[in-house]
C-alpha cells in the first residue's frame, strides 16, 4: 500500500500484480542459481586442493626421516604412491574413509590419474544429478523426465574419469611392444632388470614411462619384485601387460633366456595389435549401423515434430501414447545391446 497526499492509503493496483513468474521465469532463476553454485563450489575446490597439496607436500618433507624410521619400505611406497584423502572437507572424509568403495575409487582415480580427491567426484555427482533432476521437472512438469535428466547429469563427471582412464589404457597397450623392444636391447648391453625399466622410464613418453618409473620406485625401496609386478598390474589393466609380468616372474624362478622371451612377447603383442585393428575396421558397419539405428527414431520424431507437432502429439497425451513410447525405448536398448556384442569380438 501507499499514501496518497490526503492521507488515505492506496490499494495496489490490480494489473501491477499480473507480473506473477511464469513457467520459464523460475527455470532461468535455477540455471542462474545452479550456474552461481557450480562457480563457487570450484572456486572453492580449486583454493582448496591447493592448499591441502601444499600442507601435505610440508608435511611430507618436514617428517619423512621419522616415517621411514618407523615403517617399512614397502608402506612408505604405498603412502607416496596411494596416499588420497577422501574428502578435503573432515566430516566427509571420516564419513567415508572407512566405506567399502573408498578403496576402489582410490584406485579407479589413481589409474585415470586424475588429480582430484574421491570426494570431489561424488560431491559433483551429486550435485549434477540434484540440479538436473530440479530443472528437469520444472521444465517438463515430469518427475521420470527429472530423474532421467538428473541421471545425465550426474553420469558427467564418472564418465570423463572413465573416458581418461581407458583413453590412457589404450596408450600404454600401443607403447608397450616398443618398451619390451629397448628393455630387450638394454638386457643385451649388460644393463640389470632394473636398470632397463629405468631407461624405458627415461626414454619412452607418458604413460608408459610414469607407469615404469614407480615399478623402479618401488624395487629401489627395497619392495621384492614379484610386489612391484603384482602392484603394476594393478595400477594399468592391461592383458598383454600380463603376460609380460607373468613371462618375467616365471623366467626369475625357473630361468631361462630373458631377451628372447621379451622379443617374442613384443612380436605376439604386435600380432595382437594388427589383428584387432583388422577386426576394429572389418566390424565397423555393425557399429555404425546400430548407432544409426539407435538415434533414428530420435531424429525422425524431431523432424516430424518441427514439420507437424499435433501429428506426434498423441503419443505424449494420451496413456496408451506414454506406453508404447516406453515400449519402444526399451526395445532400441535391447537392440543396440545385441548389436554391440555382436560386433564386440575377445581375443
Amino acid at each position: 500500500m501507499r499514501a496518497n497526499p490526503g492521507g488515505r492509503w492506496l490499494r495496489p493496483r490490480p494489473e501491477l500484480l499480473r507480473g506473477a513468474p511464469t513457467v520459464s521465469e523460475p527455470v532461468a532463476i535455477a540455471m542462474i542459481m545452479f550456474a552461481a553454485v557450480a562457480l563457487v563450489f570450484q572456486g572453492a575446490w580449486s583454493w582448496r586442493r591447493e592448499d591441502a597439496a601444499r600442507e601435505r607436500l610440508k608435511d611430507r618433507l618436514e617428517g619423512n626421516a621419522a616415517r621411514q624410521a618407523e615403517v617399512s619400505a614397502a608402506a612408505t611406497i604405498q603412502s607416496v604412491i596411494r596416499e588420497t584423502r577422501f574428502s578435503d572437507i573432515e566430516f566427509i572424509n571420516k564419513l567415508f574413509e572407512r566405506a567399502a568403495f573408498a578403496g576402489m575409487i582410490r584406485l579407479w582415480l589413481l589409474q585415470a590419474r586424475v588429480r582430484t580427491s574421491p570426494g570431489a567426484i561424488l560431491l559433483a555427482t551429486v550435485l549434477l544429478f540434484v540440479s538436473g533432476a530440479v530443472i528437469g521437472s520444472m521444465a517438463s512438469g515430469s518427475l521420470g523426465v527429472g530423474l532421467f535428466v538428473g541421471a545425465l547429469g550426474g553420469a558427467v563427471p564418472p564418465g570423463i574419469v572413465e573416458w581418461k582412464r581407458r583413453k590412457r589404457f589404450d596408450a600404454f597397450a600401443r607403447q608397450l611392444p616398443d618398451a619390451l623392444t629397448m628393455m630387450k636391447n638394454s638386457l643385451q648391453a649388460g644393463h640389470t632388470l632394473d636398470k632397463a625399466m629405468q631407461v624405458i622410464s627415461e626414454e619412452m613418453p607418458d604413460p608408459i614411462a610414469l607407469e615404469f618409473r614407480e615399478t623402479v620406485e618401488e624395487i629401489h625401496l627395497g619392495i621384492p619384485v614379484k610386489q612391484a609386478m603384482e602392484n603394476f598390474a594393478t595400477r594399468v589393466v592391461d592383458e598383454n601387460l600380463n603376460m609380460f609380468i607373468a613371462a618375467l616372474l616365471v623366467q626369475r624362478e625357473v630361468g631361462g633366456n630373458l631377451n628372447m622371451l621379451l622379443g617374442n612377447l613384443a612380436a605376439t603383442i604386435r600380432e595382437r595389435f594388427r589383428m584387432q585393428q583388422e577386426v576394429k575396421a572389418l566390424t565397423a558397419e555393425g557399429r555404425i549401423s546400430g548407432y544409426v539405428i539407435a538415434a533414428l527414431p530420435l531424429a525422425l520424431g524431431v523432424i516430424i515434430n518441427a514439420m507437424q507437432p499435433a501429428y506426434l502429439k498423441p503419443l505424449v497425451t494420451t496413456d496408451i501414447g506414454i506406453t508404447l513410447v516406453k515400449v519402444a525405448v526399451v526395445l532400441e536398448l535391447i537392440g543396440f545391446y545385441f548389436i554391440r556384442r555382436v560386433c564386440r569380438v575377445n581375443f
